[in-house]
């Protein structure tokens, strides 16, 4: 009776512990859905997290890649803080393939001058300080964002003259199409 005892103890101890230790394994995700991730990124719970500069599921696209399309906005621009000006206007927005956060704005109205650099973080987009020389000298900069397809962009322009106190904020805001 005493080994039934024992021999009964030692069973169910045992088929505690199998199913505890059963219990505690969890299959890996990254491998039973055969996650892989690009560019450097790396599979984490069946999901990759990306280095930066990339994104999308398997990390497979830069970070500059979603901005990539022209947008039909209305672009106001106020001159001299009193001056307003309305009109519609084109955006192209293209990826720089050599800098995954740069990105170049061309207005297609005004495409002559207004050809900005950019960076992207996420969904923002920030216009460093840049000059072009034309028959006026004018210095650019300004920021951003795109949301579900929608983008939003602030420039701000002075004509560095001293003889003439020009400058204007343009706001365009526009959705994208391709």
């Amino acid at each position: 009776m005493k080994q039934i005892r024992i021999v009964t103890t030692l069973a169910v101890l045992m088929i505690f512990g199998a199913a505890m230790y059963m219990s505690s394994c969890k299959p890996n995700a990254c491998i039973t859905r055969a996650v892989e991730c690009k560019n450097g990124g790396t599979c984490r719970d069946g999901d990759c997290i990306c280095a930066s500069g990339y994104e999308g599921d398997s990390c497979q696209f830069t970070v500059n890649k979603k901005f990539d399309s022209y947008y039909a906005c209305i672009r106001t621009r106020l001159i001299n803080e009193t001056t307003i000006e309305d009109n519609d206007d084109t955006l192209r927005v293209k990826p720089l393939s050599t800098d995954k956060f740069g990105i170049r704005i061309y207005s297609i109205r005004d495409s002559v001058y207004e050809v900005l650099s950019a960076k992207v973080n996420g969904n923002y987009i920030t216009i460093p300080e840049q000059t072009f020389f034309w028959a006026d000298t004018l210095k650019y900069y300004g920021s951003g964002s795109l949301n579900n397809g929608v983008l939003t962009l602030t420039v701000y322009s002075e004509k560095l003259d001293p003889f003439s106190n020009w400058n204007a904020k343009t706001t365009y805001v526009g959705y994208k199409f391709d």
